[in-house]
């Protein structure tokens, strides 16, 4: 058998494309993997079983300029589909299936699976309608958070799958220590949420304790480093793009890891992110919005503190919240705590790789 993985970013964006490359791989089949290059232009590469497609097309922003590099990535995907005869398909994301509804519903009904990492355009009825389609004609659909099912209802064919990897990197303790007069909070990953990083910039600029640090790409709406120059601030660090298998590297370097991500939008209220494992895997506490999905789990496991949104944001509280968690930080329970959420989610994840082996197999 021949297998398509349609991915909506570049690969340093979708690292859980792997689980599905070994699966395929372990099975003895071939595959092509399709990436989108959203940050520059060009025409669209092949290396080895990688297709580069080279189209800018900015995280957040207008969406009326995405239009035209949907289209082109529609046009392209689906001459590839035609080209490559592939048995089966696996679409990362909710808007490439919708994109490709058409050749996924009539050509691969029950031969494709759809991987639902976030909320996009499900608040539109008739984009909601596809996605549905696509659920009940997908041969699974996985979810990458509970908190979807809020909007996307239930369905017998949606599974858990979550958002976890460097298993062999996992770290025995934290480093953060209630005796530490140094603590770096850190954001890793796309720098995203601006109003959320603003406010915890603002708590913590003159801060002689704390110190910030931001490992990513920022989006085109989120320019906390020319924010940080043009007001002065000096104890914030950037260090822009990077490589998924330099994420140990980065949080060497961090005590606590920044979620916040803000509670005023369905796509923050409901997700899991990467984070949230990363916490699990290398023992670092969260700091995440009240009123989120992300919020009940931490709270419910103790393994971060919850502050309140940027709409109310009060710089003394943030700045209080956080040293008064630091002061009753618990190295042996916090340890306790992330092992046992660990362990459910490894559990978890045995039942979706079994369903995923039962796809590339059948």
């Amino acid at each position: 058998m021949k297998f398509l993985i349609i991915a909506f970013h570049p690969r340093s964006m979708t690292p859980y494309a792997k689980q599905y490359e070994d699966a395929i791989s372990k099975a003895g089949h071939e595959y092509d993997i399709f990436l989108w290059d959203r940050f520059s232009n060009g025409s669209l590469e092949k290396l080895g079983n990688e297709f580069i497609f080279h189209r800018i097309c900015t995280l957040g922003g207008n969406k009326l300029k995405k239009i035209y590099p949907f289209y082109l990535f529609r046009n392209t995907v689906k001459k590839i589909i035609k080209e490559g005869k592939y048995d089966k398909i696996i679409v990362l994301n909710t808007m490439p299936g919708f994109l490709l509804h058409d050749v996924l519903l009539k050509q691969y009904k029950n031969r494709f699976l759809l991987d639902i990492r976030d909320y996009t355009y499900e608040k539109i009825s008739f984009y909601l309608k596809v996605v549905h389609q696509l659920i009940d004609s997908s041969f699974f659909t996985t979810i990458s958070s509970r908190g979807f099912e809020k909007f996307l209802g239930e369905n017998k064919k949606i599974i858990l799958n979550h958002n976890i990897s460097n298993l062999d990197k996992v770290e025995k303790y934290p480093s953060l220590d209630r005796n530490n007069k140094k603590i770096t909070i850190g954001f890793v990953g796309a720098v995203r949420y601006y109003d959320e990083n603003i406010a915890l910039i603002e708590s913590f600029k003159q801060s002689s304790r704390f110190n910030l640090a931001f490992y990513g790409r920022e989006a085109s709406d989120c320019h906390l480093e020319e924010y940080c120059k043009n007001h002065q601030i000096k104890n914030i660090e950037f260090s822009g793009a990077f490589q998924n298998e330099e994420k140990p590297t980065l949080y060497k370097k961090i005590d606590i890891i920044n979620s916040l991500y803000g509670n005023q939008k369905i796509e923050v209220l409901s997700a899991l992110p990467n984070r949230l494992y990363d916490a699990l895997i290398f023992k670092k506490p969260l700091i995440v919005t009240e009123g989120t999905y992300l919020a009940e789990i931490v709270e419910k496991y103790g393994i971060g503190i919850s502050l309140p949104g940027s709409q109310v944001h009060n710089g003394k509280i943030y700045e209080e919240k956080i040293s008064e968690y630091v002061s009753g930080f618990n190295k042996r329970q916090f340890t306790i705590n992330a092992n046992q959420l660990l362990e459910k989610v490894n559990n978890e994840q045995e039942r979706f790789h079994h369903e995923i082996d039962k796809f590339v197999q059948k």
